[in-house]
């Protein structure tokens, strides 16, 4: 039985659907339907070995038919051919797929020692930031904000400010990429274009004290679609919290410093089908903006069955499929003003003969280079990572006619671009994916490197970001960097149940470079020197203010008005009428 209220299997298909000699293909994989697992969603730990491809060319579904079946290692042209091989004793058939504790997501296994303690809890008595939910405006110290929202990409920040000056015109997510590779024709024709889905609407609300601390902002976000009005609440959180480590510190012996550092966060989560992605947009008291993502969720496995090259076997019968997420920022940056250019800083070793020096010497040097035009704004991050990369004016030297601007560094995890070179699934759908980042004139004709239904004809999109390098100046121009976070996935037996986010994650920090004159964070009275020169030590706190916080400490909040979302029809509903 399939897809029926006592269904034993479930098919699930490829995305996007193939198109072979001029017909649209659909391979399906039977996956088993277990009804002994509760609230858990095992659907993508639970694949069987029997794949179908399927015709499915045209609205009419009397002229849809079945192409064939794969099965161990073989295609059958036909059900006929399939039943036939399967009567004959030489046939090898798999065993099925079933379900394992080690699938579900509840507690298990002895306590830890002193677990069931309290553990470590934010607490703040007062709010250092300002939100004006209305607006969907934030301020926090010397940075300021607006909030976008939208259906294809959810979250996008809008004229960043830095001490008064605007810094980003635009930041946030265009587009996510989830590839995969198999042995099979499931897995092979496998790569989500989660735009097309959407993140917006799966941005469901956050569960507070473990996604964000429950002293958090929280806002609420709204799409209208279909003729209604959608609302997640609490689905944005807006909280400081310490980084762990101090942002700066020194001892000598005649004195101690140390300064806290102390970081401002906008987060959220989308959960697109079996993954979630949690988006974490942090503020320094340095200037720097870091760009967080982490990865959680079942994986989309595979049947183990001749998938040795591209994954381990982490069950009896399952394969954890290899795959690459990729996913694609846009970050409008304007750096004292519009007119703006791209400079690579290499260090590269070098043999240098000084005068003051009778031998030749192996050293290194700084290269310094500007950006010209758009035939060669598709960058990858440098081997041994000898380079750095920034967005400078340099029409605007500071005082020691250094040009100011603002640099780009990988920051947690790696990040990447895809594997897959001309992707065969993908096509021409996934050029934002070739490299680690990109730099292009700014047009209004180019406001997205992606359309939310290029996966309905991968090789034909609505938008093709190839087509942004036309090879115009880039010199002192109105630029756009866009670049790539995520990892390459090759799932083990620590993934299950689910992914864990210590290790899927990756980000970019955008830090100043030669904006200031000096380190900002000296600003914050949230350090303290300790004077080591007299008999006594002094020690400086900078007046700050002490509190006392008399609370109980509240390790699970009250779930009980939990809610994925909540709809309002705009258009009224007639009362069906009662003997109709």
């Amino acid at each position: 039985y399939i897809n029926t209220t006592s269904a034993t299997s479930a098919l699930q298909s490829i995305d996007p659907l193939w198109e072979e000699d001029g017909r649209i293909i659909e391979w399906a994989q039977y996956r088993l339907a277990p009804n002994n697992v509760g609230i858990h969603s095992v659907s993508t730990l639970v694949p069987q070995g029997l794949y179908l491809k399927l015709d499915i060319t045209g609205r009419d579904p009397a002229g849809w038919k079945l192409l064939g079946i794969y099965y161990g290692g073989v295609f059958y042209e036909s059900a006929e051919a399939f039943r036939e091989a399967w009567k004959k004793p030489e046939f090898v058939r798999t065993e099925k797929t079933f379900v394992t504790q080690s699938m579900m997501t509840n507690r298990t296994g002895d306590a830890l020692p002193y677990d069931i303690e309290a553990p470590p809890i934010q607490v703040q008595r007062q709010k250092r930031w300002t939100v004006d939910k209305e607006q969907k405006y934030v301020k926090w110290m010397d940075f300021e904000f607006y909030i976008g929202f939208n259906k294809d990409i959810a979250v996008t920040l809008y004229d960043i400010k830095y001490k008064g000056e605007r810094i980003f015109y635009e930041l946030g997510l265009e587009e996510a990429l989830a590839h995969y590779a198999g042995s099979d024709p499931k897995s092979s024709h496998t790569a989500f274009l989660d735009a097309y889905y959407g993140f917006g609407p799966y941005t469901y609300e956050l569960v507070k004290g473990y996604d964000c601390p429950l002293n958090s902002d929280y806002l609420d976000t709204s799409l209208h679609m279909n003729g209604n009005t959608t609302t997640n609440f609490d689905s944005i959180c807006l909280y400081e919290s310490d980084a762990g480590f101090p942002i700066q510190r020194h001892t000598t012996h005649r004195m101690a410093t140390v300064t806290r550092n102390t970081v401002f966060n906008l987060r959220f989560v989308s959960t697109i089908g079996n993954y979630d992605y949690q988006f974490t947009y942090s503020f320094l008291l340095d200037g720097s903006i870091e760009v967080a993502v982490r990865a959680s969720g079942y994986i989309q496995s595979t049947y183990y069955y001749g998938n040795e090259e591209y994954g381990y076997k982490i069950q009896k019968h399952l394969s954890g499929s290899m795959h690459d997420h990729v996913l694609t920022f846009k970050a409008d940056i304007d750096i004292k003003g519009e007119k703006n250019t791209f400079e690579t800083t290499k260090f590269v070793p070098a043999k240098v003969k000084y005068p003051w020096d009778k031998k030749e010497m192996n050293t290194m040097k700084v290269e310094r280079s500007l950006l010209k035009n758009e035939d060669d704004a598709k960058i990858n991050w440098a081997a041994n990572g000898a380079a750095q990369y920034s967005i400078l004016n340099t029409e605007k030297p500071n005082v020691w006619g250094e040009y100011p601007g603002y640099r780009i560094a990988p920051g947690h995890g790696t990040p990447i671009h895809s594997t897959v070179i001309d992707s065969s699934i993908i096509k021409d759908s996934g050029h934002f994916a070739t490299h680690h980042m990109y730099v292009t004139k700014q047009k209004d004709t180019e406001r997205h490197l992606t359309h939310s239904a290029n996966n309905m004809d991968s090789g034909k999109p609505i938008v093709d970001f190839s087509k942004f390098f036309d090879g115009e100046n880039l010199e002192q121009e109105d630029i756009v960097l866009w670049f790539n976070l995520g990892m390459h996935h090759l799932p083990h037996t620590g993934d299950l149940p689910i992914t864990l986010m210590s290790t899927a994650q990756s980000s970019v920090v955008f830090s100043p470079h030669n904006y200031l004159l000096s380190d900002p964070s000296r600003q914050t009275v949230q350090q303290v020197e300790l004077d080591l020169t007299g008999d006594k030590v002094v020690v400086d706190t900078y007046k700050k203010k002490s509190a006392v916080c008399k609370a109980a400490l509240t390790i699970d909040s009250d779930y009980s008005d939990y809610q994925i979302d909540y709809t309002i029809s705009k258009m009224p509903k007639p009362a069906l009428c009662a003997n109709c």
